[in-house]
């Protein structure tokens, strides 16, 4: 009788947490914060549900319930991935490129994401020679999206 009972208990459980997962609709549900989002006119203290990477729905009230993991975003503030207009990103190895393949040049992955940072934009490390190296080394490697003023001077 103990272990019938044992296994009823255990299989009510498994199937609670069964349904708990399925009725968790999002990824990440983001509480409180104040969303700033120009495209869609939204300047408020906002929820923001996300799924699979994807804003799944802003509101006033989300059930947290709904999400399996939750943010707490009071007194914080909440956009889309911002852009960094002048970075130079065009790191590599060479001592007396500056900011071309050079030492002084700083990887994009390395600051961009922590600041909310989500496009960065380099202000013309790469010439017209150098590009197929800055692409192949940095844009094509970067989670971030790397976009590049191409320098003319350069090559």
């Amino acid at each position: 009788m103990q272990i019938k009972m044992g296994l009823l208990f255990s299989t009510f459980f498994l199937l609670l947490a069964s349904s708990e997962i399925k009725s968790q609709t999002y990824t990440i549900v983001i509480k409180g914060g104040h969303v700033i989002d120009a495209k869609n006119n939204i300047d408020g203290i906002m929820d923001v549900a996300i799924n699979e990477g994807k804003i799944a729905q802003v509101a006033k009230n989300i059930d947290a319930k709904q999400g399996r993991q939750i943010v707490d975003a009071k007194g914080m503030y909440v956009t889309p991935g911002l852009i960094d207009m002048h970075g130079h990103v065009f790191a590599g190895t060479e001592p007396d490129h500056y900011l071309s393949n050079g030492l002084v040049a700083v990887a994009p992955d390395g600051f961009t994401f922590r600041v909310g940072v989500t496009t960065i934009v380099d202000a013309g490390g790469a010439g017209w020679k150098s590009f197929p190296t800055f692409k192949k080394n940095i844009i094509d490697n970067s989670q971030t999206r790397v976009l590049s003023f191409l320098n003319i001077v350069l090559g």
